[in-house]
């Protein structure tokens, strides 16, 4: 077979297997959790309530209609506006209270999570008594919204890999030209390369501003062009990296213009300036993903940033380098005439330069992989951590490939070394003959290995843009958050004055909470005591102590309705137990709310 022919057999296996793997990988969850509601799931109330609330793990952006609530007969029962409440974190839909029938009720939720990926779900509650409820008929879903939905969501998918190629691609051409060899900027090949990559990240930057708006809210691709959801996207964090990206991308086209225009005509302190100003272009290119997307949110984002940056210019440097060196190797640029001579020194450079990429792309994709996934069981139960392990295969894959690579640098580096001074004694028909004679630049074994780096690189960006909207496995396999509940040992020094404190915080999440005490005596008897006082503090924050009163509703019970949590964080509730007017001490109660 020959080099042009294996190179389009790679290219559509590639195309294949990214589609396969975009097809069957399904919808994408997204990393925001929901932690609570108000009213909670399933729970009882006595009268209707006057609004519906519900707090998440991350800030989020609301949707159109994006929380409705339906009465037992399946009515809207909702005002039709949904905003936030008190912080980005928490959402709701205030209640229409003139017909409030008792029985069941549902609320139907979709919001964007702070990665720009879509959440939703539903959850009920009843008033009075639970009751049959009917399905709300709006909010069924046609056969053709949905197949409408899920073609716009691979679409989507496919955008954002061909997103990461052409990041791979402009990065990774004039890292080469820079860092391997600077006479390629007059090469076609690679100034092609260099163009592919740059109007690639234009067209995917403009496709993903209007498919964004349709993916988020489920929509079909007729929606693209809606100016409403365009507008929407745009006042988002990912309608604004985008808007960045563009600006970037209008930058960074007057830079590729400027290296081909003098890079040749630089010594080596201007080609040093020019290699500067490129890695902040090539870094702020990174920033627009890392900020809009799993780095930006959850565990450890001021490290992660950075380090998401890194890891996307490593990749770009390694990925796009293989394929201008693959353009570069290939048989008719080789062997023609007009074609500069690619000299044997840029091999031995780009392998060390490679080596360099793959040791940062190893060490910064081992700390993304341990804070998305959380634990080993991660890697099996969710689907995360199962395209995660198919990743980890294709680049062990590709390592091969590049040790194959390496060492045929290493074995031939004395010949590449002698070889360019007989290339170069001679020109036209006779120079093309010295280099077919010599074999080196041609050599099928280099060349194999080289294309088959860069055809696994190609799944290795599909697989990361599936990554990318696929829900990390911390999140999928966290426990559902649930009411915090401490038992604490009090003594106020006084007789009788020893026992216990059964604490309750509920839900234990930002917003309204109900805080239960049990006083228990050492038998496990509840028990009234003279006073019980308490007060929170949110020491993260500087915030508190502010007091909590607490009633007593039964012998032994006290409790706090309403207790309101501004921020999630690491509470302490402070709860001073008197039991005679000179006896008394303080407990501390350390709690994470949600």
């Amino acid at each position: 077979m020959s080099g042009q022919r294996a190179l389009r057999a790679c290219a559509l296996t590639m195309i294949c297997a990214v589609l396969v793997l975009l097809v069957g990988a399904g919808s994408a969850s997204a990393h925001a959790a929901l932690l609570a509601t108000e009213p909670g799931q399933g729970a009882v109330v006595a009268t209707m309530p006057a609004t519906v609330s519900l707090t998440f793990s991350e800030p989020v952006v609301l949707v159109p209609a994006g929380v409705q609530v339906f009465g037992p007969e399946g009515a809207r029962v909702d005002d039709g506006h949904a905003t936030h409440l008190g912080n980005a974190s928490t959402v709701g839909v205030q209640l229409v209270s003139q017909q409030s029938p008792q029985g069941t009720y549902t609320v139907a939720w979709q919001v964007i999570s702070a990665d720009s990926h879509p959440v939703a779900g539903a959850f009920t509650f009843s008033v009075g008594h639970p009751s049959p409820s009917r399905a709300p008929p709006d909010r069924a879903m046609t056969a053709s919204q949905s197949f409408g939905s899920k073609i716009t969501g691979v679409i989507y998918a496919i955008v954002r890999a061909a997103a990461f190629g052409s990041f791979a691609l402009l990065i990774g051409s004039v890292c080469f030209v820079l860092l391997c060899w600077p006479e390629a900027i007059a090469s076609r090949g690679a100034r092609r390369v260099m163009l592919a990559g740059w109007s690639g990240l234009l067209a995917t930057a403009m496709a993903t501003l209007l498919l964004q708006g349709p993916y988020a809210n489920g929509l079909s691709l007729d929606q693209v062009a809606d100016p409403d959801i365009v507008s929407e996207t745009l006042a988002s964090r990912l309608g604004t990296a985008l808007t960045v990206r563009l600006v970037l991308l209008a930058l960074a086209g007057g830079y590729v213009v400027l290296l081909c225009a003098w890079l040749s005509q630089l010594r080596r302190r201007g080609r040093a300036w020019f290699g500067a100003a490129g890695v902040v272009l090539a870094a702020s290119l990174a920033a627009t993903w890392a900020a809009a997307d799993h780095a930006s949110v959850g565990l450890q984002p001021v490290l992660a940033l950075p380090i998401d940056v890194v890891h996307l210019l490593a990749m770009g440097g390694w990925l796009g380098g293989l394929v201008t060196l693959v353009v570069l190797l290939r048989p008719s640029a080789v062997t023609s005439p007009e074609a500069p001579a690619l000299p044997q020194r840029a091999v031995v450079q780009f392998s060390s330069v490679a080596t360099g990429a793959i040791m940062l792309v190893i060490g910064t994709g081992s700390y993304q992989s341990w804070r998305q996934l959380g634990s080993w069981g991660a890697f099996g139960s969710t689907d995360y951590g199962r395209l995660l392990l198919i990743k980890l295969g294709t680049v062990g894959l590709m390592l091969g490939a590049a040790a194959i690579s390496h060492r045929w640098v290493i074995q031939h580096q004395r010949v590449l070394m002698g070889v360019g001074a007989a290339t170069r004694a001679v020109d036209g028909a006779a120079g093309v003959a010295a280099r077919r004679r010599h074999g080196v630049l041609g050599e099928d074994r280099l060349r194999r290995s080289v294309l088959a780096e860069a055809v696994l690189g190609a799944v290795v960006l599909g697989l990361t843009a599936l990554l990318v909207n696929a829900e990390p496995g911390r999140t999928a396999t966290a426990p559902p958050p649930g009411p915090a509940h401490h038992v604490i040992d009090y003594d106020t020094g006084g007789p009788g004055g020893r026992g216990e404190l059964a604490v309750d915080v509920d839900p234990a999440a930002s917003g309204p909470n109900t805080i239960h005490v049990t006083v228990e005596d050492p038998s496990g008897a509840r028990r009234d005591v003279a006073e019980l006082r308490s007060e929170l503090t949110l020491t993260a924050r500087l915030l508190g102590p502010f007091p909590v009163p607490l009633s007593r509703t039964e012998p032994g019970m006290y409790e706090a309705m309403g207790v309101q949590l501004p921020y999630p964080g690491a509470w302490t509730l402070r709860i001073t137990v008197r039991t005679s007017d000179i006896d008394e001490t303080t407990v501390t109660v350390p709690f994470d709310a949600h």
